[in-house]
């Protein structure tokens, strides 16, 4: 997603078209002046209309003049027809907004035109703007595109259309208007796709209303369809005069706090914005201004996207503005389980300090398929290496307990218990720690048992369903670790929770075996309802007719699903299947089922002329669900992780440049990213050392004696 936006104040047009006082014009270009302060840098200052239509706006040339004194400021004005362009372009604008209505019945109340006449309208503008102003923006956008209270339905076919015909004109973008406040997410996200499909760059902003009270929730959905620029107004002021019941504009210090809020720059600062509205009072005295956020205020936690300023005490780095910021967290773990807590609690943005022996986390030096462990689940976190078997460095990992919120380990039972480490005893000393312990299993006869991924795979059956009848097989990933660990991040988040409400810490607890039986729980549950026990996928009785892996021609290999019978008549119609979909035996899904021994010969046989990659195209031309059969290793040029944000670059702990995998989530429409790289061994003893009160040589006795351990950095340095 991108990290910024656009927002164009359409406030001194749209805005003071719609009431009924006049605003002074020295009161206007004071507002103008205090939205530029604020750091809006695209508004749109008034529109070229004859003043008995608009006595409002009668000084636009007054007020562009002004406007165009502001250094970077893009200077907009609204023009109905081709005299309004020759005006505004004499004047100096830097843009010109059209507008033109996909609803007959508006545009004929608007501007006494139709749409076809404006169509013709801005072919003309564009031609007049070539020949004398050739720098000049054309911003040509579909009004009533949703829907219009004059005409009612506006088919979204015309909407496409009218924009595909204002491109055609030369139109330099056209954009989507909610002129009258009929808009939903779902027509946004619509409309906007299939705009983009027909324009592709050339869609332009979003001009949506908040007369529904849907605004914002609009505006979001726009976002997520990729649009980058949108109208709002101050205060809500403006609607359209030409329809009735449309009023409202998104609130623009609402649109500013929502997009900084969830870390999307806007360049415009908050505070200044919203000192703004104190013109507005003073030009406009008596008429009502909107904006839930100038009536709340912003929260004292409120960190922008958009200024370094943070509030007193607070931290000014990109985990401050992380929903887990503040929370600093001890882990004690080693291989994959208890890693992967902390990493999803440091990519929420805690501070996870990894306590490593004094040798290090025995993952750093695993080979095959342990060698990926450490450099993915340790990103984000800082490491320091203490010798436990030293008083010193018991006292060390003490006062680290004391500063603390969340405790995770994942070692074997008794382990730390040696230590004065282990859950009771450390809760005894900390009660308002969240101890997390991370096991084999929990509370039962297995409970001192040795349990391993695998371990618990077999005697779980999850081995079992994963291989064929007599070929039980592993997972091909660490399922049980990883998801292990998410479910213990689930539950001290829940812990920290209910600190709110008691003050007090809890041990929550987590194991491997547990969670291969939940994983497996579905196949429990169909044996409990059917009486049969559930073969393994291999052999089992898929839900769908058609639903596998297909060898197609040269031996390559692709994975097609056919799942409804809708599908079933798409997929029969796109290959030319059509006895096959009379044959009444292949009618429903659950028919295709009963008859999938003989029906899947058949379309093995029928399928395998065509190539992987022609199978491909087809299923996605008709919508139809199917996959490559990719390898880990491709996934690394993968065009969705790439374009997403899913993979991004980092170090490896031994320097070379590589990219990892971000957690599965977007939080405010963003990725959870990379802050810091797999930490080097003891990378941050100093650091952490000198925040508890050790100076600096303290720590070097402490290296010197073997408490601690250097950092990997500081031996290469001294070597």
């Amino acid at each position: 997603m991108s990290s910024s936006v656009l927002i164009s104040e359409v406030g001194p047009r749209d805005g003071l078209q719609s009431v009924d006082a006049f605003m002074p014009t020295v009161e206007k270009k004071a507002w103008i002046s205090a939205l530029y302060a604020a750091g809006v840098r695209e508004i749109e200052v008034s529109s070229f209309v004859p003043a008995r239509l608009l006595p409002q706006l009668a000084d636009a040339a007054e007020v562009v003049e002004h406007a165009l004194s502001l250094p970077g400021l893009t200077v907009m004005a609204l023009v109905p027809n081709l005299r309004g362009a020759q005006a505004a372009v004499a004047a100096g604008v830097h843009k010109l907004t059209i507008p033109v209505s996909a609803s007959q019945a508006h545009s004929m109340a608007n501007v006494r035109k139709s749409r076809e006449q404006m169509i013709e309208e801005v072919a003309q503008i564009v031609a007049y703007r070539n020949a004398h102003a050739p720098r000049v923006h054309i911003e040509a956008n579909v009004a009533t595109a949703f829907g219009c209270t004059i005409q009612g339905e506006v088919p979204e076919d015309e909407v496409v259309e009218l924009a595909c015909a204002l491109v055609a004109c030369g139109a330099d973008e056209t954009g989507l208007s909610d002129t009258t406040g009929y808009a939903n997410p779902a027509q946004i996200r619509r409309l906007f796709r299939r705009v983009r499909q027909a324009i592709g760059h050339k869609l332009g902003a979003a001009h949506l209303h908040n007369t529904r009270g849907l605004g914002l929730a609009n505006c979001l959905a726009a976002y997520e369809e990729g649009v980058r620029t949108f109208d709002s107004s101050q205060a809500g002021l403006g609607g359209c005069p030409y329809a009735p019941g449309a009023s409202g504009n998104v609130v623009t210090e609402d649109l500013v706090f929502m997009f900084e809020s969830m870390g999307v720059k806007t360049g415009i600062d908050l505070n200044r914005l919203m000192q703004a509205r104190e013109i507005l009072k003073r030009g406009l005295p008596g008429e009502p201004l909107y904006g839930m956020l100038p009536d709340a205020g912003l929260p004292k936690t409120f960190i922008a996207a958009s200024t370094d300023a943070t509030p007193d005490g607070a931290s000014d780095d990109v985990s401050a503005q992380l929903p887990l910021a503040g929370i600093r967290v001890l882990e004690f773990s080693h291989m994959v389980m208890g890693p992967t807590c902390g990493l999803v609690l440091a990519d929420l943005g805690a501070e996870v300090i990894k306590l490593e022996p004094i040798e290090g986390d025995s993952t750093r030096q695993l080979l095959g398929s342990g060698s990926g462990f450490f450099p993915l689940f340790n990103r984000n976190k800082k490491s320091i290496a203490v010798n436990l078997k030293h008083e010193e460095g018991r006292a060390i990992v003490e006062k680290l307990l004391g500063s603390v919120d969340v405790v995770i380990e994942n070692f074997k039972q008794g382990t730390l218990d040696k230590f004065s480490l282990g859950a009771e005893q450390v809760r005894m000393r900390h009660p308002r720690l969240v101890y997390a312990s991370l096991k084999g299993f929990l509370a039962g006869p297995y409970e001192h048992s040795t349990a391993l991924d695998e371990v618990v795979q077999m005697m779980g059956g999850l081995a079992y369903m994963t291989g064929r009848k007599g070929d039980p097989l592993r997972a091909g990933s660490s399922v049980n670790d990883i998801m292990g660990g998410m479910f213990a991040a689930i539950a001290i988040l829940a812990a920290l929770r209910e600190r709110e409400q008691t003050g007090q810490g809890q041990l929550v607890q987590s194991a491997l075996f547990e969670n291969n039986v939940f994983l497996v729980a579905q196949h429990m549950m169909q044996f409990a309802m059917t009486g049969k026990p559930a073969a393994p996928m291999p052999n089992r009785i898929s839900a769908w007719g058609i639903y596998d892996v297909f060898t197609v021609r040269d031996q390559e290999q692709i994975f097609l699903a056919v799942v409804s019978d809708t599908q079933w008549k798409i997929f029969c119609d796109c290959f030319g299947f059509e006895s096959l979909y009379q044959d009444p035996l292949f009618k429903t899904n659950n028919d295709r089922v009963r008859q999938r021994e003989r029906l899947m010969p058949i379309l093995r046989e029928r399928l395998s002329v065509f190539s992987a990659s022609e199978l491909a195209g087809q299923f996605e031309a008709a919508g139809l669900p199917f996959a490559p059969i990719e390898k880990p290793e491709h996934l690394f040029e993968d065009p969705h992780l790439l374009a997403s944000g899913g993979l991004v670059p980092m170090q490896l702990p031994d320097g070379r440049p590589t990219q990892t995998v971000l957690l599965p989530i977007a939080m405010n429409g963003r990725r959870l990213g990379l802050r810091n790289n797999p930490p080097a061994l003891g990378a941050d003893v100093k650091d952490l050392l000198q925040s508890l009160g050790f100076d600096e040589a303290s720590v070097m006795r402490l290296q010197s004696e073997g408490v601690l351990n250097r950092s990997s950095m500081e031996e290469s340095q001294q070597s």
